[in-house]
């Protein structure tokens, strides 16, 4: 019988076999026949009997293989992960404000005095789970305080009053929408870059919507601008629309407080009220992600020839979501909105 090479075989094979062919020999099998039946040389018969002598079978167990000591211990790895989800590049001197390969094996060169490839970065990333994302944007104007107390005290005791008098929180926000705003991928081959025709005319309408956690969805459309006048007229429409008491939390953008605003307010006896969220914190607003959804999503894949066609558009896609309760109310089970739940 032809014989083979032993180290080929897989660590638990070999530990099999190792510990068969020392009981055929106890059994008074010859080392020739031995290493016959197992297809072995009959030095190695030789050997792992004398391994056994020595230790017994416990001798011919496989030895776990010691790998190569990792660059990076586990402090370090956790140490690193904290850094990048804790903190952005700014915080170590670099300029950038987002985290990249480079930047990311320069820390560790910095901090650990290791040096390690892109592709060894790449290798260790993807052990410790960090992967790249899409980060969201916040002002560094964002008062970090006032949106603590927002999210903490301000917020609740409107929460419980609003429940007490039976009005329905609703979020408000605006947003405009051009023709020349495009967005997405389509499918090419590779090295050509895939050509879209586009209209060549630039048309813009403005929007306005307000949901509640309980999946209500209501909406305009405006070809003009969005002014206080606008504004006022979308409320009396809104108020007319439900029998409740509409409690509206927006931004502090200047037409939610202009004059015309704060004297219509003050005709509602308090049926319609608005409170607004801390200064530069768009993401506390669960309408962002309703534009997120409308604009870059829909919208801005479309081949649009005309105002009017841009107004069908948004209208329908509006309409749609408003019909879909559930997936309004999805919005609101992201992490930085979910305390309007």
């Amino acid at each position: 019988m032809k014989t083979f090479d032993a180290r080929t075989l897989s660590h638990d094979t070999l530990e099999y076999v190792r510990i068969q062919a020392v009981k055929a020999a106890q059994e008074g099998y010859r080392i020739r026949e031995v290493a016959r039946i197992f297809g072995v040389h009959r030095a190695s018969v030789h050997r792992w009997l004398k391994l056994f002598r020595k230790g017994g079978m416990d001798a011919l167990k496989e030895k776990p293989v010691p790998g190569k000591k990792p660059a990076i211990d586990n402090s370090q790895r956790n140490m690193l992960t904290l850094w990048l989800t804790a903190a952005t590049p700014l915080s170590f001197g670099f300029k950038s404000i987002l985290w990249t390969i480079e930047i990311i094996k320069e820390l560790i060169e910095k901090k650990f005095s290791i040096h390690l490839s892109r592709s060894a970065v790449g290798r260790l990333l993807h052990r410790i789970d960090v992967t790249p994302q899409r980060p969201a944007h916040r002002s560094t104007k964002q008062n970090p305080d006032a949106v603590d107390r927002w999210l903490k005290e301000e917020f609740p005791k409107i929460k419980d009053q609003a429940k007490q008098e039976g009005a329905t929180i609703y979020f408000l926000d605006e947003a405009g929408v051009c023709t020349d705003y495009h967005a997405g991928t389509t499918w090419s081959l590779k090295g050509l870059t895939p050509v879209v025709p586009t209209s060549g005319n630039r048309y813009r309408i403005n929007m306005v919507a307000a949901i509640s956690s309980e999946g209500e969805l209501h909406f305009q459309v405006m070809p003009q601008s969005f002014n206080g006048k606008a504004f006022v007229e979308y409320l009396k429409r809104f108020s007319q629309e439900v029998s409740h008491p509409i409690w509206i939390v927006t931004d502090r953008y200047s037409v939610h407080r202009s004059k015309v605003v704060m004297e219509y307010l003050a005709t509602t006896n308090g049926r319609v009220q608005i409170f607004f969220l801390p200064a530069y914190s768009p993401e506390l607003n669960p309408v962002e992600l309703i534009w997120n959804n409308i604009k870059p999503q829909k919208i801005a894949r479309y081949l649009i020839q005309s105002a009017e066609e841009l107004v069908e558009r948004a209208k329908d896609l509006l309409e749609s979501l408003k019909q879909m309760p559930d997936k309004v109310c999805a919005f609101f089970k992201k992490e930085s909105v979910r305390y309007a739940i």
